[in-house]
């Protein structure tokens, strides 16, 4: 999991943030493993196949995606992000003491994993189980009470100690899997470089990396019984539990709890589906991660103080602006909607039985045709609109530098190029949300453009006001510093001068004498 600092660098690398939280997003690629694994683990006298046919029966291919959206996501971004950071410096740091790359990625995995636990998944992994829950609710006809609800009526009767039930054995889980993922992944990396007779500093192919990923997913999960012992203490179904199951749950007596109910069987309930999904997490979280990283570094040239990513964006914007503004605008007026509803708790309408498996998925994820509708608005109308608006507005001023020009660019944007922007946002809005007829769309847009309008001069334009008096100030006193400087510089000269002159009439007077 070292991910080596760029040339030059020093310090903590704080790049790998972003890195794990982006890479871990895409594990979510393997959710359906997910659910298979908590469903198997929860209920161990279910089969594979039987576990199938539970999770299909809850909406056939969405029931795989249950708790996906926000949970598993907000789950898996921030804990991809701890796990990446700590892990990637403390491997960093046991390499540079002379430690083998196995024990490295080891010491490294474990210390990620236990800070992941204890920063991030004590709450979103309490959510995303009360999530699947609510599912399993659901399908027996009981209308379940909302997430919130559910998160809310266990704060109240257990505080915190409740919402981060089970996390001690997340944490243990945790750390046992990430240290043993990348310890036998590095293992395996050492031991590939062995027999293909290549040193620790030349690079493995794709192929040999994502081998060794593989097989430090796939011997990661001798501790399956971790995992049970996990699903189990987080389990909200306590009406279909047995009578022996213990009151107030720890590790040891949920341990003994399933050993006596389900023997040892029980404790490797789900470990088929768990092999499929480390080995999937272990290729992103260590070969792919690794990859990334590198291709930052080899694609953009570093510039203190400007990342790498930033650097690439900024090439792509003024090499294709109006491509990377349409891309830009329409993923986040898409996001914009996806998230918005999500925290609100707005429910997506759900689509009829006969639709497509798509549309299916798309509910489940929390994804309705308003958003996509908000992602043709930001790529096909706010962007190229934007674009051009204000790209006449710059060529108009062009070499224009003063004070008039500044105010008239300023005059010109509020009177011609906001109230445009403000009736087109209004009547797109409109149309999203379900007017029919031009009429309804020319009230929409009565109804608001002067409030739009109200809103954009008290943000932009009284900010643009104040960035070109602080400029103007600022070229002020820059003028009067460079003044200064012109004035000392020439007393100095001019005392200068007169030593000079003093010298060479002493000179003259003694050759006199």
């Amino acid at each position: 999991m070292a991910i080596q600092k760029e040339p030059g660098q020093k310090g903590v690398s704080w790049s790998n943030i972003a890195v794990g939280g982006i890479m871990n997003m895409v594990t979510t690629l393997g959710q359906p493993l997910e659910v298979l694994k908590t469903q198997m683990a929860a209920n161990r006298s279910q089969s594979m196949w039987t576990a199938c046919k539970t999770v299909w029966s809850r909406g056939g291919i969405v029931g795989y995606y249950q708790g996906l959206i926000p949970w598993a996501w907000i789950e898996a971004s921030t804990k991809g992000a701890v796990l990446v950071f700590t892990a990637s410096e403390v491997e960093t740091a046991t390499l540079a003491a002379g430690i083998n790359p196995a024990f490295a990625g080891l010491l490294g995995g474990m210390t990620g994993g236990i800070a992941q636990a204890y920063a991030t998944m004590g709450f979103t992994t309490c959510m995303k189980t009360v999530e699947i829950t609510r599912h399993k609710t659901a399908s027996t006809g009981v209308k379940p009470p909302s997430t919130w609800a559910v998160f809310a009526d266990i704060y109240r009767k257990e505080g915190l100690a409740g919402v981060n039930k089970g996390v001690n054995a997340v944490a243990v889980r945790q750390c046992t899997n990430w240290g043993s993922r990348m310890g036998f992944a590095r293992l395996a990396e050492t031991s590939i470089r062995k027999i293909k007779g290549k040193s620790e500093t030349e690079t493995l192919g794709a192929f040999d990396k994502i081998l060794a990923s593989t097989i430090g997913g796939a011997l990661a999960t001798w501790n399956q019984p971790i995992e049970v012992i996990r699903v189990e203490m987080q389990s909200m179904a306590k009406g279909a539990a047995s009578a022996n199951r213990p009151a107030k749950l720890t590790i040891l007596n949920t341990l003994s709890y399933i050993y006596k109910e389900n023997g040892i069987k029980g404790l490797y309930r789900g470990v088929t589906p768990r092999i499929g999904l480390g080995i999937w997490q272990t290729i992103c979280m260590v070969s792919l991660a690794d990859y990334v990283k590198i291709w930052t570094i080899m694609s953009v040239a570093p510039v203190k103080g400007t990342h790498p990513l930033l650097l690439k964006y900024l090439r792509e914007l003024a090499a294709n602006p109006l491509r990377t503004k349409a891309i830009t605008t329409g993923t986040l007026c898409f996001l914009q909607e996806v998230l918005g509803s999500t925290l609100a708790g707005v429910p997506v309408k759900p689509p009829a039985k006969n639709a497509l498996s798509v549309v299916h998925t798309l509910a489940a994820l929390n994804i309705d045709s308003k958003a996509l509708k908000m992602f043709i608005y930001g790529f096909l109308v706010s962007a190229p609109m934007g674009h051009y608006l204000t790209g006449t507005l710059q060529k108009a001023f062009a070499g224009k530098t003063g004070p008039a020009a500044k105010l008239g660019q300023i005059l010109a944007n509020s009177l011609l190029v906001s109230p445009i922007t403000s009736a087109v946002f209004l009547a797109s809005m409109s149309v999203i949300n379900g007017a029919k007829t031009i009429d309804d769309i020319i009230k929409t847009v009565k109804a608001g453009f002067f409030s739009v309008l109200r809103t954009f001069f008290n943000v932009r334009v009284k900010k643009q006001l104040k960035i070109a008096t602080a400029k103007k100030a600022a070229q002020e006193k820059v003028a009067q510093e460079k003044a200064a400087q012109e004035k000392a510089a020439r007393e100095l000269a001019a005392v200068q001068e007169k030593a000079v002159q003093d010298a060479a009439n002493g000179i003259n007077d003694h050759q006199e004498e």
